[in-house]
């Protein structure tokens, strides 16, 4: 199962969540009644209701239009559908004459702000980068349980590192679905843009111990998401920062068992770990920048050029990648409230760790 599917497939669980214990949960997380159970209330409404008498409640005002704080009424599910919306719409993807650039449109400027680029590497990387492929699947057999076990995404080894005890914590577990989400729409567009070969077409010697995804090579998916996660959790816990060279290292390890496994080149997962960190900060930003806290503190526009492609991501963390400048967003105008959907389930999740 891909990552994607994974994440897809957490969110549709907790989408159930709610339902009554006489109801199924469909495939689309509302509650499917149970047939015995719908006769039963029928009759039940027949005998206990006074069709001559009506009754009419009264409702509290409607909230005010696009109001954060009406996410709590929808479920999980639901409320995944609108953030992801949000964060999507903002965002261009652009083709350039080396690769790819993802930006940010900001409302009335005519320039919109630059989030990551990257460029594809040259055949001759890739033909350097099938040997080192070949030379760790030597490694295979000891890296073969977390392997088969990092198909989806890691919430085990996350709750490892950083004790995160998701059940008690449902809006983290949102908030790590939502990114997962933006990371998989991201990362895909990436891939058919670039389209970049497998290990396996490149040589009959790589011979994967599991299924190749039919999907772009460049960047690497579990890279990506495996990094973004990293930085939300290194920034939403409030002792996060002793947790991220732990972290930092297992996002890492995550890349690199899909070199092991024959899935990907090293410089896919360099390009994910460019990816995914940025998008951290991009996600964080705009989760701030509509909390209750207020900031956001920007996102740092990254760019992996061709130059970047050494063969490097063997088992460190801190790759080195071009930085560019801070990219702030200017405060919201015309509102007299600016949280946003996004800040509530930042605070939301917030709060669970605060009172933990």
């Amino acid at each position: 199962m891909s990552v994607e599917m994974g994440a897809m497939g957490a969110m549709g669980a907790m989408g159930a969540m709610g339902a009554m214990g006489a109801m199924g949960a469909g495939s689309s997380g509302a509650a499917e009644p149970n047939l015995m159970l719908v006769d039963a209330l029928i009759k039940t409404r027949g005998a206990e209701v006074d069709e001559l008498a009506g009754a009419v409640l009264e409702l509290p005002p409607p909230k005010k239009i696009d109001a954060p704080e009406a996410m709590a009424q929808w479920a999980p599910h639901i409320r995944q559908h609108v953030l992801l919306f949000d964060l999507i719409s903002a965002l261009r993807f652009q083709p350039t004459a080396a690769g790819a650039t993802l930006q940010h449109a900001v409302p009335g400027e005519a320039v919109p702000r630059a989030i990551v680029e990257i460029d594809r590497p040259s055949p001759e990387v890739f033909k350097r980068q099938v040997l080192k492929v070949e030379a760790w699947a030597e490694l295979r057999e000891e890296r073969a349980s977390e392997i088969l076990s990092q198909l989806t995404p890691q919430y085990a080894f996350w709750s490892a590192v950083a004790n995160l005890q998701l059940d008690k914590r449902p809006k983290t577990l949102e908030l790590i679905g939502l990114a997962l989400s933006l990371a998989s729409f991201v990362e895909m567009r990436f891939k058919h843009a670039l389209a970049c070969a497998r290990p396996a077409d490149h040589s009959p010697n790589i011979q994967p111990i599991i299924p190749t995804p039919l999907h772009g090579s460049l960047p690497s998916g579990h890279a990506t998401e495996a990094f973004m996660v990293a930085h939300l959790l290194e920034q939403l816990l409030p002792q996060g920062a002793r947790h991220r060279d732990q972290l930092q290292r297992l996002a890492a390890r995550t890349s690199i068992n899909r070199t092991v496994a024959g899935v990907h080149f090293p410089v896919d997962s360099l390009a994910g770990q460019l990816l995914g960190q940025t998008l951290g900060e991009y996600l964080i930003h705009h989760c701030r920048h509509g909390s209750k806290a207020g900031g956001g503190g920007g996102w740092r526009s990254r760019v992996l050029g061709v130059s970047d492609y050494d063969g490097a991501f063997d088992f460190l963390p801190g790759q080195a990648v071009k930085k560019g400048e801070w990219q702030e967003l200017p405060p919201s105008s015309g509102q007299t409230d600016s949280r946003t959907a996004l800040g509530w389930l930042w605070d939301q999740a917030w709060v669970e760790w605060i009172r933990s």
